[in-house]
């Protein structure tokens, strides 16, 4: 049989969540006190500890250190199942919106590095903002072969809403992705500042290259994805 102090430290647990999912507490917002609570339920710090460690490692609570425990931030959870994000974003339930910073035509000799063009190749770089419900969640720059599509017709994007929407208008259909992952910490203040978060804000920094069904490359891209509204999950089957 279960101890009182097993059962109490559940109670506890059961009744955080019930606030958090009744929207009682909210995403970011303080939850009570160590001693609040101790002196609410009865029961000893270890006790506390214990709920507020089973709801931490369950990705609800999220401890600061010297200000206390809150309600984390919902996460958008990448599953990899689908080559678009806006509709991984609707398929979690999320409301997907972008802010276009710019559209530009540039030589990138370091991107034309990367996917096997001369130096002094045109591109169409477009930087954009991506959001869910409205909370800024990725900064993300695409570099599209300017004779495919230029900066003017690029442009199409504000209408779309969708780069790959407007790429479909031009004949580039992205058929797969090859993705690489990684910490990286931002130090230009146009992303800081578009992210809301501190300068070298380790960001999860994802390098993406689009191919079209004959295996040509009609992307490439790079975005700083804000960590507290990101995580990646792979399933893997034998």
């Amino acid at each position: 049989m279960p101890s009182q102090n097993v059962l109490k430290y559940q109670k506890i647990e059961e009744d955080i969540l019930d606030a958090i999912k009744s929207g009682t507490l909210q995403p970011g917002e303080k939850v009570p006190s160590q001693s609040e609570l101790m002196a609410k339920y009865s029961v000893s710090a270890i006790t506390i500890r214990k709920a507020f460690s089973e709801l931490i490692n369950e990705g609800y609570l999220v401890g600061i250190q010297g200000s206390g425990t809150f309600v984390a931030k919902k996460q958008m959870i990448r599953s990899l199942t689908s080559i678009s994000f806006a509709e991984e974003l609707k398929e979690q339930g999320y409301r997907p919106d972008q802010e276009i910073e710019s559209i530009e035509k540039i030589v990138s000799p370091r991107v034309a590095e990367i996917i096997g063009v001369p130096d002094d190749t045109f591109f169409t770089k477009i930087s954009r903002v991506r959001f869910a419900n409205d909370e800024p969640v990725a900064y993300h720059t695409s570099w599209l072969l300017n004779f495919q599509i230029n900066e003017k017709q690029a442009q199409l994007i504000h209408k779309t809403k969708s780069l790959y929407k407007m790429m479909k208008k031009y004949g580039l259909v992205p058929y797969f992705v090859n993705e690489n992952y990684s910490v990286h910490e931002i130090e230009d203040p146009e992303i800081f500042r578009k992210l809301k978060v501190k300068k070298n804000y380790p960001c999860f920094f994802v390098k993406r290259t689009t191919f079209d069904e004959q295996n040509n490359i009609i992307e490439y891209a790079e975005t700083c994805f804000n960590k507290d509204f990101y995580s990646v999950t792979v399933n893997i089957r034998k």
